[in-house]
């Protein structure tokens, strides 16, 4: 009884050390992720400008456009700086079925 006892307790501390080692963030990857995000922020912006440039888009929707990219941004910088990590959001429109409380019907054709 003892003996299942001790397998048991090395069991779980070997679990609950492993875990730490799991979860641990490398970050030289971190870092490189955050370069590739603010380079994506910095490539959208200069698409909006020449969409701008080419009359595709007007200045003041183009503003919006950026200021929402830019807060976007800075949530994304700061959640990383946390430790939280969304990556591309909520995957609406993606193939991902709706919960069962959707408020929304599924369509039928």
């Amino acid at each position: 009884m003892r003996r299942l006892a001790a397998s048991i307790l090395a069991l779980a501390m070997l679990v609950v050390g492993a875990v730490p080692a799991f979860g641990a963030v490398d970050q030289d990857k971190l870092k490189e992720i955050k370069a590739l995000h603010q380079q994506m922020y910095t490539i959208k912006a200069q698409i909006i400008d020449k969409e701008v440039e080419a009359g595709i888009l007007d200045q003041t929707k183009a503003e919006k456009i950026k200021n929402a990219m830019q807060e976007r941004q800075q949530r994304i910088e700061q959640d990383m700086d946390k430790g939280e990590f969304r990556g591309f959001g909520h995957k609406k429109g993606c193939g991902h079925k709706p919960s069962k409380d959707s408020t929304s019907a599924p369509k039928t054709e």
